[in-house]
């Protein structure tokens, strides 16, 4: 069973590995903000108000996945590369870094360790330099931007 799943992702092109990586990204959100609701614990708080429109959607849509994917994609699974560590652990250092970085509460720091697993199998997945950043950059944009017109325009 493990051998087919296996295979089946191996063998998607790269938009249909953003599709999935996307559509597993907003089942991580649901499942851990089902739990949190649990707990009577929000999941994230989100942006401070005193950002007008504009400036979130640059801020939460561009900005924030570029430099995310620089840091903890691209910065952090290089260098424990470069320092001989084993690509799957390459991968839960990143993650760490990226929840660290997310770190409003436990359910959203573990929400955005699932999310560092996916981005950071995303930027493994790239072909050569410029893929492996674009992979996780553009599934991080097309997300964030998903749940920014929902939480803004639909809430």
């Amino acid at each position: 069973m493990i051998a087919k799943i296996k295979s089946f992702v191996l063998d998607l092109k790269h938009w249909q590995l953003i599709l999935l990586v996307i559509l597993l990204n907003f089942l991580n959100n649901y499942i851990f903000s089902v739990v949190s609701d649990l707990f009577d614990v929000p999941l994230n708080e989100g942006f401070n108000d005193h950002y007008t429109i504009k400036e979130k959607i640059v801020l939460f849509i561009i900005v924030a996945p570029f430099i995310e994917t620089l840091l903890f994609q691209y910065a952090v699974i290089e260098i424990s590369k470069s320092i001989k560590m084993a690509l799957k652990y390459c991968c839960l250092v990143s993650a760490f870094a990226f929840a660290a970085f997310h770190l409003y509460n436990f359910f959203y720091f573990s929400y955005a360790f699932v999310t560092g697993l996916l981005f950071a199998y995303l930027y493994t997945r790239g072909k050569n330099q410029r893929s492996a950043i674009l992979l996780p950059f553009i599934a991080h944009v097309i997300y964030n931007g998903i749940v920014f017109i929902g939480k803004y325009y639909f809430a």
